[in-house]
């Protein structure tokens, strides 16, 4: 397998819509169904699931590049990065703070 900047149409990607409709419908309805669940939470349940959620994208895309990150360190980043820590706690892996920092930087400007 390689890297899609390996790939020889790389950066000009092409795709028929009709071969991946129906599991973009699937993924849509899906995402519908855990977003409704989500809303059903109280807020301090919800902020949870969500900050459990970006702790888990962090942890598994710094795995895909062969890095193992400190999960306690992302998980205390990204609440210090959201202000959610009334004190902020000290954070010793820098790049678990790299990653948290992603991943709150990815929440706040995804559009």
């Amino acid at each position: 397998m390689s890297y899609n900047w390996q790939q020889p149409d790389w950066p000009h990607f092409q795709y028929d819509l009709k071969n991946i409709g129906d599991i973009l419908l699937s993924f849509a309805e899906k995402e519908g169904h855990v977003s409704g669940m989500l809303q059903a939470l109280p807020e301090d349940a919800q902020t949870e699931a969500i900050i459990d959620m970006m702790v888990a994208e962090a942890m598994k895309t710094s795995e895909i590049e062969g890095e193992y990150l400190s999960r306690q360190d992302v998980m205390s980043s990204i609440k210090n990065n959201l202000g959610l820590n009334p004190v902020a706690e000290p954070i010793r892996d820098i790049k678990a703070q790299g990653a948290a920092e992603l991943m709150v930087d990815i929440r706040n400007t995804f559009s």
